[in-house]
């Protein structure tokens, strides 16, 4: 039986440069970037210098921004949360008790981290109404659970609130769709390399410089310091070394680079069509509910079937997907629907995974009896 990847949204099917750069790393090189002398680590430094450019490359940034190394969005958002708190150290510039909007589509990784840190979070299922008075704005770029695109809602976000600090959530963003961050006015943007190809544990914060000086760093140790006394305050590194503290995962970032040159938006284009072909298809058989179709994201149930059992029968059949709260339960809720199937597309997606998926969905109208 072959086997049909429509998981993509959770991890992407890895950039076969972006694993020998991984590998070749390691075969090659294996030092510590930042701080040795000798050949190799200075070859590990370069490396992970030019992965930062590569990064800012792709989302079009400018010299105002630079790219902080975290193990992946997830991280990254709670650098910023966690940062932006104003104490007596010198870092921050948001209270605890200051007003903080984050939109209903988010992915709890862009939810939890505000709710834990302060106590005005106001999640919206109506922007316009609460984004008065909001110090930060923490915003989804594109849904996991819907595939939309929200570029156009950032940008009319930042015109109607410039002085606000306004972040995005671009996991399912980044890597995906031509961005250029300039024109989206965003003082972030949080993101992971596994969603375009690059290898686990990488990814991070796309900033403007002026506001990464003002982060308190997540972790304290290695590499964030330039020199540390018996008596009185460290000497911290300069931005971005601070805010990475201990071994980076050299590696990874390596695969960081190829991967986000390897990108082909061509390909992409053609799985977002693939996307909706499967969606037209889902349509007609009668027991199916498409409940969302952008992008590279297909949402559905099935009338009687728990999305679980739904993805255990489409697994059965080789066709992979994912099935639940998709780490969105606010978003799921507010809207109604529940636990859901989402199946969701990459550049190395086929015409035949549309085909296999169609499939497999008859396959569990027979075998749960529903019509």
């Amino acid at each position: 039986m072959s086997e049909v990847y429509l998981d993509n949204a959770a991890t992407m099917k890895k950039h076969a440069g972006a694993v020998k750069a991984e590998a070749r790393f390691y075969q090659k090189i294996n030092a510590n970037p930042l701080r040795g002398l000798y050949k190799k680590s200075v070859q590990a430094t370069t490396g992970v210098n030019a992965a930062r450019q590569a990064v800012l490359n792709l989302v079009k940034a400018d010299k105002s921004y630079t790219v902080i190394f975290s193990r992946g969005t997830t991280e990254a958002i709670n650098l910023v949360a966690n940062g932006l708190i104003r104490e007596n150290d010198g870092f921050g510039v948001v209270s605890r008790g200051d007003k903080v909007v984050v939109d209903i589509e988010s992915h709890h990784s862009n939810i939890l981290p505000w709710k834990m840190h302060y106590k005005n979070v106001v999640i919206s299922d109506n922007l316009e109404k609460d984004l008065k008075g909001a110090k930060v704005i923490a915003l989804t770029g594109v849904s996991n659970v819907t595939g939309k695109d929200f570029s156009s809602r950032i940008k009319k976000v930042r015109n109607a609130y410039p002085k606000a600090i306004l972040g995005v959530d671009g996991a399912q963003m980044v890597g995906h769709s031509e961005i250029d961050v300039k024109r989206l006015g965003v003082d972030y943007m949080a993101f992971s390399g596994h969603k375009f190809g690059a290898p686990m544990g990488i990814g991070g914060l796309i900033i403007k410089k002026e506001l990464a000086e003002k982060l308190r760093p997540l972790n304290f140790g290695g590499e964030m310091v330039e020199a540390v006394s018996l008596e009185g305050e460290p000497t911290f590194a300069e931005i971005p070394e601070r805010l990475e503290a201990g071994t980076l995962p050299a590696g990874a970032i390596f695969g960081l680079n190829a991967a986000a040159q390897e990108i082909d938006f061509k390909r992409c284009d053609q799985a977002k069509k693939l996307a909706k072909t499967a969606a037209y298809e889902l349509r007609k058989i009668s027991s199916v509910k498409v409940l969302a179709a952008n992008g590279l994201i297909v949402t559905f149930q099935i009338n009687g079937v728990h999305p679980h059992d739904t993805a255990q029968i489409l697994a059965d059949e080789g066709v992979m997907v994912r099935a639940g709260w998709l780490c969105a339960e606010p978003y799921l809720r507010f809207k109604g629907w529940g636990p859901v199937v989402r199946a969701s597309f990459s550049e190395y997606s086929k015409p035949s995974d549309v085909i296999a998926l169609v499939k497999a969905v008859k396959k569990v109208q027979q075998k749960m009896g529903v019509k």
